[in-house]
């Protein structure tokens, strides 16, 4: 049975609401520290005591005693799927899809390649949904010849991910719509202006 944690205060945390799922479908929730941070934490662990802030408490231990590795917990998330996947396909030239995103210079940036947490904050605040049925919830580069970073990515199904792609000589085709707003479509052709659908 689900208890619902929104509002409640555990040590330095308090929840923000409900952030899906992990793999094993234990109950995630965003949480907002005294000190400012937000993370994303099980249910369980906030009911049992095992974390009690955002990392800063455990942080300004481990400085205390001369460590300085964090966790966060996360490792078995389907977000944490994402954000590896993402960081895979542009440095390691074994990826399968490598020659797609390294190999044309799309990288990741520093932020986010550097910091789950700060990648997690970024996606839970702009649509990801860990519930969401597969491919309806994916992390879509708006500028596909862009890099991974906040301001060129979105969360989108399949259908907008593939409408939004470069065609085969490396060209996205976009249009603008009737809201005033350029969009990638794999079937426009070269039409801008006045383009309908």
């Amino acid at each position: 049975m689900l208890v619902d944690e929104t509002g409640k205060r555990h040590g330095r945390l308090t929840v923000i609401r409900r952030a899906g799922s992990n793999k094993a479908k234990e109950a995630l929730w965003l949480c907002r520290c005294d000190c400012g941070g937000e993370n994303i934490v099980r249910g369980t662990d906030l009911r049992k005591g095992h974390t009690k802030s955002c990392g800063c408490l455990e942080q300004e231990t481990r400085v205390r005693n001369g460590y300085k590795r964090m966790r966060h917990g996360m490792s078995e998330s389907r977000l944490y799927d994402v954000w590896t996947s993402m960081k895979t396909r542009c440095t390691k030239p074994t990826h399968p899809h490598y020659k797609d995103y390294g190999g044309r210079g799309i990288s990741v940036c520093d932020e986010w390649a550097n910091d789950f947490q700060t990648f997690a904050t970024w996606a839970l605040s702009h649509g990801y949904d860990e519930n969401a049925p597969k491919g309806k919830c994916t992390l879509d580069r708006i500028d596909p010849d862009g890099n991974y970073c906040p301001e060129n990515c979105r969360f989108a199904d399949m259908e907008v991910q593939q409408n939004n792609r470069r065609d085969r000589k490396g060209n996205v085709r976009v249009y603008l719509g009737k809201d005033g707003i350029y969009h990638a479509n794999k079937h426009c052709g070269d039409r801008l202006e006045g383009a309908s659908e």
